[in-house]
C-alpha cells in the first residue's frame, strides 16, 4: 500500500498542479483581453469627454445666434458689403462737394465705377451661391462640426475596440 502511495502521489500533485494551473489561466484574462478592456475604457472616457465639449460648443454657438454675433461672411458677401459701403461714401463725397465743380465731376463719375463695381460683384455672389460656393461658417459651427465629427470618430474607436475584445476572448 505504501509503494502505491509513493507512485501515485507524485502523479497526484503533478496532475493536481496543472489542474490548478489550468484554473487559474481561465479564470484569468490574457494580455490581449486586458489590453482591449483598457482600450475600450479609455475610449468610452474620450466618448463622455467629447460628448461635453460637444453640449458646450452647442449652447455657446445657440447663445451667440440670439445675440446675434453671427459674424461669419464669404468672400464675395464681404465684396458686397464693402462696394455698398464705397457707394455711400461717394454720395456723401458729391453732397459735400460744391456744385459743377471738378471734384464733384470726379466723384460722379468714380460713384458711377462703383455701381458698376458692385453690380458685377452682386453677379458673381448670385452665380457663387447657386454653385454652392457659399461656405462661410462662424467658429463656433466649426467646432461644433469638428466636435461632431470627433464623436463620430470615439463611437467608432469603441465599436472596434469591442470587435478586437470579443476576438480576444474567443481565442
Amino acid at each position: 500500500m505504501k509503494s502505491i502511495y509513493k507512485v501515485f502521489l507524485p502523479v497526484v500533485a503533478v496532475a493536481l498542479a496543472f489542474a490548478f494551473a489550468a484554473a487559474t489561466a481561465s479564470a484569468q484574462p490574457s494580455a490581449a483581453v486586458k489590453d482591449d478592456q483598457m482600450q475600450l475604457k479609455a475610449d468610452k472616457a474620450a466618448l463622455q469627454r467629447q460628448i461635453k465639449r460637444l453640449e458646450a460648443d452647442e449652447a455657446r454657438l445657440k447663445a451667440d445666434k440670439a445675440e446675434g454675433k453671427m459674424s461669419a461672411m464669404s468672400m464675395d458677401a464681404y465684396k458686397v458689403y464693402m462696394g455698398k459701403k464705397a457707394i455711400k461714401g461717394e454720395k456723401k463725397d458729391i453732397i459735400n462737394d460744391k456744385a459743377f465743380s471738378l471734384q464733384m465731376k470726379a466723384d460722379k463719375a468714380a460713384l458711377q465705377r462703383q455701381i458698376k463695381r458692385l453690380d458685377a460683384l452682386e453677379a458673381r455672389q448670385k452665380a457663387d451661391k447657386a454653385e454652392g460656393k457659399m461656405v462661410a461658417e462662424s467658429k463656433d459651427a466649426e467646432k461644433v462640426y469638428k466636435d461632431k465629427q470627433a464623436v463620430k470618430g470615439e463611437k467608432k474607436d469603441i465599436a472596434t475596440d469591442k470587435a478586437d475584445l470579443k476576438a480576444d476572448q474567443k481565442k
